[in-house]
């Protein structure tokens, strides 16, 4: 029984060789070829504007017009099917044109069979489909890459806003409560400058725990002097400080000389995000964490207990954000990979594997 089916548009104006082609097709032992055959160059372009076929095998000559130009009018039109050139006699210089034009191929009638036809057919409809693929590739990657571009100027805008907004106005009510200090100093009232240099000093403890708070935020050091076993640790200890009527329950089966070291930063961001998440949007008030080694790989899921959502809203929820699209992001850039489990009312499980590892 032939286990395949592949869709041939044969563009050919002489009887004689479409039955030429049809009797070689006809002889496959493991394919169906379902062959449309069309005589004119009109015919062809019409045929070729829907997606009704795998390949196309085209004849050179087609009346007053021939098969480059054909060629050429489809790969302008963006048409997708790959096209295999078949011609009465082998012209190198048509050849060599047809190549340039996109052709897949360049088959002779006179040197046809069958198994040099379906290897021509084989080969085309195969690189038609990496080609796709890269494209497809290349299309994410760009995409990937604007987002990053993205992310960077937001982190960067959040950074100047802290900056601004925390350490910036703390250090310009030091730099006013030192020069009050000078000027009192220069009218001989120590007093009154130590007593300002008294305020002044918590204020400098602020600026110092603003700073150490940014920079835990870009990246802890805690996570390079101690691994991400501790970090973990000390990450749902900050998260219970803030959220207290929010439970953590973690279920750690892995060792730290077990992590990857340049997945530890993933995880760490990954695990920040999904708390982030489960504070402004769970409604819940228990999470389980579990980050553990089995025969697959290293795996990660967090689990919460909240109001959960209905999966036909995954996508929309992807395109508005909600750090889904970001902890696929990393999983995906780490070699992992990303999976949604919830149901409206039993909360939601996120799924992160590495495989290998």
């Amino acid at each position: 029984m032939k286990e395949r089916r592949i869709r041939v548009l044969l563009v050919e104006d002489d009887e004689d060789d479409y039955t030429l082609v049809r009797d070689l097709l006809a002889d496959s032992p493991h394919v169906n070829y379902d062959i449309e055959w069309v005589t004119s160059y009109d015919q062809a372009l019409e045929a070729m504007r829907a997606p009704n076929h795998d390949i196309c095998l085209l004849d050179y000559r087609l009346g007053e017009r021939n098969g480059l130009a054909l060629l050429y009018e489809a790969i302008g039109k963006a048409y997708c099917i790959p096209i295999v050139f078949v011609t009465g006699q082998g012209d190198y210089e048509i050849d060599m044109e047809a190549m340039k034009a996109g052709a897949a191929d360049f088959l002779t009638k006179g040197e046809l069979n069958r198994s040099l036809l379906e290897r021509s057919i084989r080969y085309a409809i195969q690189r038609r489909r990496i080609l796709e693929n890269l494209r497809e590739s290349e299309s994410q990657c760009r995409l990937l890459s604007s987002q990053l571009l993205g992310a960077q100027e937001n982190e960067r805008r959040n950074i100047a806003r802290e900056i601004h907004d925390s350490i910036g106005q703390i250090l310009a009510a030091i730099k006013f409560g030192a020069e009050d200090a000078l000027d009192k100093l220069r009218l001989g009232d120590s007093g009154g400058a130590i007593a300002k240099l008294e305020n002044v000093l918590p204020m400098l403890r602020n600026a110092s725990d603003e700073a150490r708070r940014i920079q835990m935020d870009l990246r802890p050091s805690i996570l390079d002097d101690l691994g991400i076993l501790v970090t973990i640790n000390w990450v749902c200890r900050e998260f219970q400080k803030v959220y207290s009527a929010i439970e953590i329950e973690k279920r750690i089966g892995i060792e730290e000389n077990e992590v990857p070291q340049s997945l530890k930063i993933t995880l760490y961001r990954i695990i920040q995000e999904a708390l982030n998440n489960i504070a402004k949007h769970s409604k819940g008030n228990r999470v389980v964490l579990s980050l553990e080694r089995n025969d697959s790989g290293i795996a990660l899921t967090v689990q919460d207990n909240g109001q959960g959502f209905d999966p036909e809203e995954v996508r929309r929820r992807y395109r508005k954000g909600m750090g889904l699209s970001s902890m696929k992001e990393r999983a995906d850039l780490s070699g992992g990979t990303f999976s949604i489990q919830s149901e409206i009312g039993k909360g939601i499980s996120l799924s992160f594997t590495w495989p290998g590892q």
